[in-house]
C-alpha cells in the first residue's frame, strides 16, 4: 500500500477502503490510512441524537412539587380546588358559625332562665345535673375527640391524594365505628349507672335528708340521657364531615336546635313530667341536633357505606390522631367532675349554682374561640394536605 509521501492523490488506490465504507461494504479499521475522513452519516435512517432544531434551545422543565401535583389533581375533581381556600373564605366561614354560636348561646342562656324558672335550684334538678354528666362524658370522649382533631385532616389528606370515593369510604368507616363505640359505651354506662353516679355527687341529698331517692331519681335520669350520645355521636362525626366540605351552615345551627329541644322540654313537658321532662327534652335535641344536618349531605354528595375498613392505614390515623385529644377532653371532663364531687358535700342547691356559673363562663370561649377554630380548622387541614404552605402560612 503507498503512502501519501510517495504521491498518491486523495483518489488513489489507498482510499479504496475508505470508499467501500462510504458504499456500505465491510471493511476493517486496520485498512482505513490515520488521515482518513470520519465516516459520513446516513441519511437513510434516523440520527440517534435526535433531529436538530434550530433557534434558541428550550428552557428546562419546572421542576414538579407536591403542591403543583395536588393542586393539579384538585382541578380535576369537583369540589376540591384548593385555590379558591383563602382568608375571604375563611372570614366568611368563620362569620356563619359565629353567629350560629351566638344564637344558640343566647338560646342557652334563655334556656338556663327557663330551667330556673321552672325548677328553680330544687334538689331534683341537682339530680339532673349530676345525671347529665355521664352521657356527656360518653359524647366528648368519643365523638368530641374525633371531630375536630382527627377526622377532619385525615378526611382532607384522603380526599386529595385518593380521591372521593376513598374519601366517603373513610368517612363511613369512622361514623361506623363512632355509632358503634358510642352504643357500646352507653350500653355498658347504663349498666353500670347505680355504681357510677353515686360516685359523681356522693353528697347529694344528705343536706335535705333525701340520699336514696335523690340518689335513685339521678341514676334514672342518668339511663334516659345516655339515649342522646347514640344521636350526638353520629351528629358530631356529620358535623365533621360537613366542616371539611366546607359547608359550615348546617352544623353552626345544630347546636340551636339542641337548645330548643331542652327549651321544649323544660316548658311543655316539665309540668305533665316533672324532671324527667326535662331529661326528655334533652333527647329530643340530641335528635334534632342531628336530623337538621342530614340535608346537607345530600348537598356535600356524601355516599354512605355499610364498611368499618379496620385495616385502612387512613382509619388508623384516626384512632391515633385521637388519643391526645381524648386526654384533653378528658382532663376538662374531670375538672367539671370533681367540682361536681365537692359540691355535692356544700348544699343539692350548690350543685345547680356551679352549673349555671359554667355555662357562663363557657359563653365567650363559644361565640369566640370556637367559631374561628371551627371555621379554620378545616381549611388548614385542606392546605397542609396538600403540602400549600404559602397560603397555610398566611391563614
Amino acid at each position: 500500500m503507498t503512502s501519501p509521501d510517495q504521491g498518491q492523490d486523495a483518489d488513489g488506490p489507498d482510499r479504496a477502503p475508505r470508499d467501500a465504507a462510504f458504499d456500505g461494504g465491510a471493511y476493517d479499521d486496520r485498512d482505513i490510512e490515520p488521515f482518513a475522513w470520519p465516516e459520513r452519516p446516513r441519511f437513510d435512517r434516523p440520527d440517534p441524537r435526535g433531529p436538530r432544531r434550530r433557534g434558541p434551545p428550550e428552557p428546562p422543565p419546572e421542576p414538579s412539587t407536591n403542591r403543583a401535583r395536588f393542586l393539579a389533581r384538585s382541578e380535576r375533581r369537583p369540589g376540591l380546588n384548593l385555590s379558591g381556600i383563602g382568608m375571604g373564605s375563611v372570614a366568611s366561614a368563620a362569620g356563619v358559625v359565629a353567629l350560629g354560636f351566638v344564637f344558640s348561646r343566647l338560646l342557652g342562656l334563655i334556656r338556663s332562665v327557663v330551667i330556673a324558672d321552672a325548677f328553680g335550684t330544687e334538689p331534683d334538678l341537682s339530680a339532673y345535673w349530676v345525671a347529665f354528666r355521664l352521657p356527656d362524658l360518653v359524647f366528648q370522649l368519643l365523638a368530641g375527640a374525633t371531630l375536630s382533631a382527627a377526622f377532619i385532616p385525615t378526611f382532607s389528606r384522603v380526599i386529595l391524594r385518593q380521591g372521593e370515593a376513598a374519601g366517603w369510604r373513610l368517612a363511613s368507616s369512622v361514623l361506623n365505628l363512632v355509632a358503634i363505640a358510642t352504643f357500646v359505651a352507653a350500653a355498658l354506662a347504663f349498666l353500670a349507672a347505680p355504681v357510677i353516679v353515686p360516685l359523681l355527687a356522693p353528697g347529694l341529698g344528705e343536706a335535705t335528708g333525701r340520699e336514696a331517692e335523690l340518689q335513685a331519681l339521678a341514676v334514672e335520669l342518668t339511663r334516659l340521657m345516655l339515649i342522646s350520645p347514640l344521636f350526638f355521636g353520629i351528629s358530631g362525626m356529620l358535623m365533621g364531615i360537613l366542616n371539611a366540605r366546607q359547608h359550615f351552615l348546617a352544623p353552626a345551627f345544630a347546636p340551636v336546635v339542641y337548645n330548643l329541644g331542652i327549651i321544649f322540654g323544660a316548658v311543655f313537658l316539665a309540668g305533665p313530667f316533672g324532671i324527667h321532662g326535662l331529661a326528655w327534652g334533652v333527647v329530643l335535641g340530641a335528635l334534632g341536633h342531628l336530623v337538621v344536618q342530614l340535608p346537607a349531605l345530600r348537598t356535600v354528595g356524601m355516599k354512605w357505606q355499610p364498611s368499618l375498613d379496620l385495616g385502612s392505614a387512613a382509619v388508623r390515623d384516626v384512632l391515633r390522631l385521637m388519643g391526645p385529644r381524648v386526654i384533653g377532653l378528658a382532663a376538662a371532663q374531670i375538672n367539671l367532675l370533681v367540682i361536681v364531687f365537692f359540691a355535692s358535700f356544700v348544699s343539692d342547691e350548690a350543685i345547680s349554682a356551679v352549673n349555671y356559673a359554667f355555662l357562663m363562663m363557657m359563653l365567650p370561649v363559644g361565640v369566640i374561640g370556637m367559631a374561628i377554630s371551627t371555621a379554620v380548622f378545616p381549611t388548614l387541614a385542606a392546605q397542609a394536605a396538600a403540602h400549600d404552605m404559602g397560603p397555610l402560612r398566611a391563614s
